[in-house]
C-alpha cells in the first residue's frame, strides 16, 4: 500500500493491527485504580517500546502511537470522539453531543488509528513546517464508508507534541480539507500527499521520510 493510500474512502476498515490499548484498559479497571488518560496512555507507550525488542522503529512515532491509540479507545468509551460526518457544522465537538448518539455504530465511535508519517519538513506559501508527525485516522460516515480524519503534530522544545492541524474530506471529492493554524484558509491534501493552496494554486509534495503503520503494530505482537 503506498503510503497516503490510508486517505482513501473504502467500504471496509484499513486498519490491520491494534496496540494493547484493550487489555490495558481493563486490567486498569480491574486493579480498581484511578487512572488518568495520561497514565493510561504511558502505560501502552511502555508497553509497545518494550516489544519492539530490535528497535527498528524510531522511538518518538512508537511513543506517539501508543499515546494517540489509547486516547482513541477511551475517547470512545466516553463519547469524546471527534467525528466530522455526522456534525452539521464545520465546529468541532464530541460525538457525545450529538442527538443520535447512542444509536452510533462502533465505527462512527472510534477514530481508528492507521498511519503515523514523519515528515522532516516541507514549505506552502511561504510558510515553513519542520519536525511534522501527519496522524491517519479512519471513521465511518452516515453511509457507512470508512473517511479518513488527520491531525499534524510536532515536538516542542520540552519534547512534546504539539497539535496544529486537523483535516478531513468535508466535500467528499476525494480530497482532505486542512485547517492548519498558520492560514487563515483552507488548504488541501490529496491522496498523492500533495497539499496544495486554492487561493494561490500553489502545491508541495510532502516527502514521508519514516512511516509507522497498524500493520508494523501488529508484527510486534506475534
Amino acid at each position: 500500500m503506498k503510503d497516503f493510500d490510508s486517505l482513501l474512502k473504502t467500504k471496509t476498515s484499513k486498519r490491520t493491527g491494534s496496540s494493547n490499548v484493550i487489555e490495558i484498559y481493563r486490567q486498569a479497571r480491574k486493579e480498581n485504580k484511578d487512572y488518568s488518560l495520561e497514565d493510561l496512555q504511558l502505560l501502552n507507550t511502555n508497553d509497545l517500546l518494550n516489544r519492539d525488542i530490535k528497535h527498528k522503529i524510531d522511538k518518538h512515532i512508537l511513543a506517539l502511537w501508543g499515546m494517540l491509540d489509547m486516547k482513541s479507545f477511551v475517547d470512545a468509551i466516553s463519547g469524546n470522539t471527534i467525528n466530522p460526518y455526522f456534525l452539521n457544522t464545520k465546529d468541532l465537538h464530541p460525538i457525545k453531543d450529538l442527538s443520535d448518539y447512542t444509536y452510533l455504530s462502533d465505527e462512527a465511535r472510534l477514530l481508528n488509528l492507521l498511519d503515523i508519517k514523519y515528515i522532516k519538513k516541507f514549505e506552502l506559501e511561504g510558510v515553513s513546517f519542520s519536525e511534522v508527525f501527519l496522524v491517519t485516522y479512519e471513521v465511518t460516515d452516515k453511509n457507512n464508508d470508512f473517511r479518513p480524519y488527520v491531525t499534524f503534530l510536532t515536538l516542542n522544545q520540552d519534547n512534546q507534541f504539539i497539535e496544529f492541524g486537523y483535516g478531513y474530506d468535508t466535500n467528499d471529492n476525494g480530497n482532505v480539507e486542512l485547517f492548519l493554524s498558520s492560514y487563515n484558509y483552507l488548504v488541501y491534501l490529496t491522496t498523492k500527499g500533495v497539499i496544495h493552496s486554492p487561493l494561490s494554486g500553489k502545491m508541495t509534495k510532502l516527502k514521508v521520510q519514516d512511516i509507522l503503520t497498524s500493520e508494523e503494530i501488529a508484527k510486534l505482537y506475534k
